[in-house]
């Protein structure tokens, strides 16, 4: 059994990015291995892709196992070819080379991301059954005390500003990470109540499933 806490955790948002470069062959295999011809990446970069593959596409993956014109996606499995059809994975990828922290976070909190069911039953049954359908849309509440002159604020709202998807990583005290792709929102006016600090909220609303690590 493990029992941890958040204290220590750090947030960071994507600042800087590396030209895409063509994905040319994506395999069917365990660690999915993708041939991108002189990439130039280095184990334990992070990596957004654009794949043929809708279950992997526009999503954040870490790299690992890399040679000079290829490399692993860490823990993504692509073995099943009713999923991840053969051929099918080409497309680009390009490295993120900056990330900024968002420091002076009071809070983090996350809502949806629930199992869906659809209820069903026959004619003859005097119950209903139940199967799993898809996961209601997740979102991500981030409370930051104000400070509009901090590097990390001006990259939230940049990213804000520009209204595309920009990538989020949570890294957790001991080494674990979690990375997300989604489109941030910064409200730029205070929170105010007496005798309690000032905060600002980014709301961020993620486009598809996290990758941990």
């Amino acid at each position: 059994m493990a029992v941890k806490l958040p204290n220590g955790a750090t947030v960071h948002i994507a600042t800087a990015y590396d030209a895409a470069k063509p994905v040319t062959v994506a395999s069917n295999a365990v660690e999915a291995v993708l041939t991108v011809t002189g990439h130039g990446f280095n184990d334990g970069d992070f990596v957004l892709l654009e794949s043929g593959w809708g279950k992997l596409n526009e999503r954040v993956f870490r790299i690992g196992g890399k040679t000079n014109d290829t490399f692993k996606l860490v823990g993504v499995d692509t073995s099943d070819v009713d999923v991840y059809p053969a051929g099918g994975g080409k497309g680009s990828v390009k490295k993120i080379t900056g990330w900024t922290q968002i420091p002076q976070i009071i809070e983090f909190s996350t809502s949806g991301g629930e199992q869906q069911f659809v209820d069903f039953g026959f004619l003859e049954d005097d119950y209903e059954q139940q199967i799993p359908s898809t996961q209601s849309a997740l979102s991500i509440t981030v409370k930051i005390a104000d400070d509009p002159s901090l590097p990390g604020y001006k990259a939230a709202a940049k990213a804000s500003d520009a209204g595309g998807k920009t990538p989020l990583r949570l890294v957790l005290k001991g080494g674990g990470q979690i990375v997300y792709n989604g489109y941030p929102s910064l409200n730029k006016t205070p929170e105010m109540t007496r005798n309690q600090i000032m905060a600002v909220t980014l709301a961020y609303a993620v486009s598809g499933p996290a990758a941990r690590y």
